[in-house]
């Protein structure tokens, strides 16, 4: 059986390549993507970068970010290499093909974001590639955790997105490490529907209020897009004016 090959995904500044990589681009790296806060952050890290699609999003939005983007999988290394070096901020992005465990930066960072893999050893997809990059086998939540209470400035702050019934599980694990929930953003496929993501900022500083937020992508039918995910994501998608 010959391979599928996947045409390039343009936006409206770049486009990403994602014929090699195990994860192709979803609806959770382009939300994580635009709903991070940005704003006076100079140095960021990007953990599971996969395509790099989330890096370049990340260094669009802030043109003063250096960015490093680690990435584990061979496959898709392939693909960021030639998304960072198309894309418009590719001197600002350091890309390495490594293991977080020992990936050793020689500063600290103000903005950590992962797209982690979520599925909990549950059903193991065929793709040896693909396993990998959905499984927690290689890129646990507690490594990211302990790496971000390692390598976080005072006044850093990780951002992660995961399916909704575990944010109780994640806020609780993420105290272990000293890292503390300040906003949140719960997803809602379609308006009539329960929320499947929970976007999370933590900061090392537990404040006594949350930033609480909701976010609904379709209304009533496909492709019936709410104003909120238009207004998020305009900056990126050719389909909003």
């Amino acid at each position: 059986m010959s391979k599928r090959i996947y045409q390039p995904f343009n936006f409206k500044k770049f486009s990403i390549h994602q014929n090699n990589a195990a994860m192709k681009i979803g609806t959770d790296g382009i939300l994580i993507g635009a709903w991070v806060n940005v704003s006076k952050k100079l140095r960021a890290l990007d953990i599971g970068s996969g395509t790099g699609i989330i890096s370049i999003m990340l260094c669009q939005r802030n043109l003063n970010l250096e960015l490093d983007s680690v990435e584990i999988s061979p496959s898709a290394i392939i693909d960021a290499k030639i998304n960072i070096k198309n894309c418009n901020w590719s001197e600002r992005i350091k890309l390495y093909h490594q293991n977080l465990k020992y990936f050793h930066p020689n500063s600290n960072y103000d903005l950590i974001v992962s797209n982690p893999p979520y599925f909990k050893k549950s059903l193991q997809p065929s793709n040896a590639e693909r396993s990998k990059a959905r499984h927690q086998n290689d890129l646990k939540l507690e490594d990211i955790l302990m790496f971000s209470n390692q390598n976080l400035t005072k006044d850093g702050s990780l951002n992660i997105i995961l399916p909704f019934d575990q944010k109780k599980e994640a806020k609780e694990f993420a105290k272990k490490y000293g890292l503390y929930s300040i906003r949140e953003c719960a997803v809602y496929p379609k308006a009539n529907k329960a929320p499947h993501r929970i976007l999370l900022e933590l900061s090392r500083s537990e404040n006594e209020r949350i930033n609480k937020e909701s976010l609904v992508i379709e209304k009533a039918g496909r492709h019936n897009y709410s104003e909120d995910y238009k207004k998020l994501t305009r900056e990126f998608y050719t389909i909003f004016e």
